[in-house]
């Protein structure tokens, strides 16, 4: 075994000892590896540079972001994205409006867009997958940290993340009221909060053990938005959300008043 495989081999039977446990103390480590404490102290500094492992700088070493990331998509992303893609593609061909599917990384207390169907219509928008967004702001942040512990969100709120559509600053108190109210109606609707000139509307689905862990989020230009679409659109994304959460084991989450609404006809496509 050359020195470059043996390394990548012992680095990744480092990682896999972090699925044991959370933390580990180097000595511990050293000896659950059956390697030196040099040697090891040599792979936990390769992982930690590219942010896999941390250390609290104390000698005792747990899981970096990187890995949290990584360990979120491969097991929360791939399936959700085999299931949802065909509810987002059949959502956006009977609405003519961008659906997408919201994966929640709880370690990081972020969000990702995992899964999307673009709308026919011509003016669509330019939405960045995969790359880690604030919960604070746009029904698809918000869908998610309604449902998370009053930790939490008092960790969200410390951020004091700014708008990423145009840098309004975060009103803690403005957020406390949109929360309460989307757990009580069990949906999300928020106007040009994480884009210009957008409407977004968002539903949770949870997992087996009852944990919020995505939404799936329809976006409309606030000049095609019309306030009577409202209930149908909630109606179908719940459908698409009860379904995401079935497959998960959960039974989802039913709200207080749910909104019916009958599906709107297809918009014709601009030409």
């Amino acid at each position: 075994m050359s020195t470059e495989t043996g390394t990548v081999a012992r680095t990744l039977q480092l990682l896999a000892c972090f699925c044991e446990q959370a933390e580990w103390p180097l000595a511990a480590l050293s000896r659950r590896l059956g390697l030196p404490r040099s040697t090891v102290h040599r792979l936990l500094n390769l992982a930690r540079a590219e942010g896999f492992i941390d250390s609290d700088g104390q000698g005792v070493y747990r899981p970096g972001l990187g890995l949290y990331r990584m360990a979120g998509r491969l097991s929360v992303e791939m399936p959700l994205r085999r299931i949802a893609q065909p509810l987002l593609d059949e959502f956006s061909r009977t609405y003519g409006e961008t659906s997408l599917l919201t994966v929640l990384d709880r370690a990081q207390l972020k969000m990702f867009f995992a899964a999307k169907a673009d709308a026919p219509a011509q003016m669509r928008y330019v939405i960045a997958m995969n790359t880690l967004g604030t919960l604070a702001w746009g029904a698809s942040g918000r869908a998610l940290l309604a449902f998370l512990s009053a930790d939490e969100i008092a960790e969200v709120v410390a951020r004091a993340e700014p708008s990423p559509a145009n840098g309004k600053p975060l009103d803690p108190d403005e957020l406390a009221q949109s929360l309460a109210e989307i757990r009580a109606k069990g949906y999300a609707l928020t106007h040009h909060q994480r884009t210009n000139e957008g409407v977004g509307i968002a539903v949770p689905f949870f997992d087996a053990g009852g944990r919020v862990a995505g939404n799936v989020t329809v976006t409309v230009p606030s000049f095609r938005f019309r306030k009577q679409d409202e209930p149908a659109f909630v109606r179908s994304l719940t459908e698409m959300a009860g379904r995401v959460s079935e497959a998960l084991g959960s039974a989802g989450f039913v709200p207080a008043s749910p909104v019916s609404g009958h599906p709107l006809p297809a918009r014709p496509v601009a030409s």
